[in-house]
């Protein structure tokens, strides 16, 4: 054999050697068995892509905020995943609330909404900050403000109806006609007996039930309450007027603030004020009386439309008269009793200097 052989034999030794070991540590393989792009599983990836916050339920001194997170979910699974808000007063900078939900693994390559609450109290505006964390580790945060906080309706106040606005509140002519009317019933030379009208409105789409109105006079200047009464109303379907009708007897002479309370299950739900001019005077309910010309002796025994025997505040009425002192006699602010002392009193002085 030449040398020229022995060469060629060499070399087809340390090529087939070296064939031998990449098979042998995989790097060759059968094409059809070979991995494509496809059968590699890519990592993970969740985004946030929205947040939207709404108001839940309403108490008196809390407001529940629902808040949903939109988390948008790519490649392969991810595990531990956890969203966390923080509710931050806006004027004190204090975190008043936190909450956390655990979202755990996600796998479908999709958008998934995640809900939670967070209770603040019912006032001032806050700034809700979201975490999203992956394994222990924060990868998104946004932040939306929520002004108003203190204006949300609790539950228990919650109604649809209201004290009607002539005019649409638009103006108009009849812009300036008040939602509490009165005219006299009758009048005698002290008292004066008015019929109280109220227009209600239901401006939802449900019936409206289990309401009262009560309706209080005010002397102007001095907020004495001559006469109050409560008026139970019945169903009202929504976008109809109801126009109660309650009865106040008052001292003649004066002029009279006209307060309307609407009630339900002891909660008031809404108010309005008109006037009743029975005096010289022309009040408004945008004016303040300062000087009321008050004679305390026209409105001794307080509320005059009690029919039950009382003055109106649970106090009876003694005497079965006319209730306004307690005596009897026709004498406003003095019983007998107080006269008679007041003119023993006036005996013993004069005798005294004598």
């Amino acid at each position: 054999m030449n040398r020229e052989s022995l060469l060629a034999v060499a070399t087809l030794v340390v090529v087939l050697g070296a064939l031998t070991t990449l098979a042998l540590a995989g790097a060759v393989s059968d094409p059809a068995a070979s991995e494509t792009a496809s059968d590699v599983e890519p990592a993970g990836h969740v985004s946030l892509t929205e947040l939207t916050i709404s108001a839940d339920s309403v108490t008196g001194g809390t407001a529940t905020l629902a808040v949903d997170t939109y988390l948008d979910h790519r490649g392969g699974p991810v595990e531990n995943v956890t969203v966390v808000h923080r509710a931050i007063d806006t004027e004190s900078g204090l975190v008043e609330a936190t909450t956390e939900r655990e979202v755990g693994r996600l796998e479908e390559e999709s958008e998934h909404v995640v809900s939670s609450s967070v209770a603040v109290p019912r006032e001032s505006g806050y700034e809700i900050e979201t975490l999203v964390y992956r394994d222990g580790n924060r990868t998104e945060s946004t932040s939306h403000t929520v002004e108003g906080v203190g204006s949300l309706t609790p539950a228990y106040a919650d109604t649809d109806v209201e004290f009607h606005r002539f005019g649409g509140g638009s103006g108009g002519s009849l812009a300036d006609v008040p939602a509490i009317g009165y005219s006299i019933e009758s009048t005698t030379d002290e008292r004066a007996t008015l019929a109280v009208n109220s227009y209600l409105t239901n401006t939802g789409d449900d019936p409206e039930s289990d309401l009262e109105l009560e309706v209080v006079a005010r002397q102007s200047g001095s907020n004495v309450v001559a006469d109050a009464a409560t008026v139970d109303l019945s169903t009202i379907e929504p976008g109809k007027t109801a126009s109660p009708t309650a009865e106040l007897t008052v001292p003649a002479e004066y002029d009279y603030y006209l307060d309307a309370v609407l009630w339900r299950d002891g909660t008031i739900v809404g108010t309005d004020r008109s006037v009743a001019n029975l005096g010289p005077g022309s009040l408004s309910v945008n004016e303040t009386a300062t000087d009321s010309g008050l004679e305390v002796s026209d409105f001794a025994g307080g509320p005059t439309g009690a029919d039950d025997g009382s003055d109106g505040y649970g106090a009876d009425d003694d005497d079965g008269e006319d209730g306004e002192d307690g005596s009897g006699d026709g004498t406003p602010g003095f019983g007998i009793a107080v006269t008679a002392v007041t003119v023993l009193a006036t005996i013993a002085l004069a005798r005294r200097f004598q």
